[in-house]
């Protein structure tokens, strides 16, 4: 629940940045009306507690596809490559979301009619644009924050660091 309750703080203040990011990239003039800088807030801050809730348990059970289900350590390659496969996969709710969010900023609507907007228009294909490049995204992303991590601390710690700088490290 922190995790859900901080990622949404998050997306809340990143918001106006990401909003200038996608109306530079789209060639659309820069507002300050709250009501279209926070257009898409919605399915930003439900992408983020979707893919956080999803990425935990689908890097669980690739380490699970790798360990067999046998109780054993993994290797730092192991554990790398369960988050990147575990982000990878939550691309398949990601880009849908993304997309909605970004139709929003630039078009406004509702969360529902968006996606049923965008169906209608141009069918139901153009929910899986953007899909590999948002998993090629979420793999790096949690490879690094569910393997990287967990692997550089538990590298460190063996090696005599500290626990605490060793996290930081991580």
């Amino acid at each position: 629940m922190i995790g859900i309750l901080s990622g949404a703080i998050e997306v809340t203040v990143l918001q106006p940045m990401l909003y200038c990011k996608n109306a530079t990239q789209q060639g659309l003039p820069l507002s300050v009306d709250p009501r279209v800088v926070y257009r898409g807030l919605a399915m930003s801050v439900t992408n983020m507690a979707v893919l956080t809730g999803m990425q935990f348990p689908l890097t669980g059970a690739v380490q699970r596809v790798f360990t067999g289900g046998a109780e054993r350590r993994l290797s730092a390659a192991e554990m790398v490559a369960s988050g990147a496969v575990g982000g990878a996969l939550s691309g398949v709710a990601c880009g849908p979301m993304e997309l909605v969010m970004i139709q929003q900023q630039r078009f406004g609507g509702t969360l529902l009619a968006t996606p049923l907007r965008l169906v209608r228009e141009r069918g139901a294909r153009v929910l899986a644009r953007g899909f590999v490049t948002s998993s090629g995204r979420e793999a790096l992303f949690a490879g690094g924050y569910l393997g990287l991590g967990p692997a550089l601390d538990r590298h460190l710690r063996e090696r005599g660091v500290r626990a605490e700088l060793a996290k930081a490290g991580g």
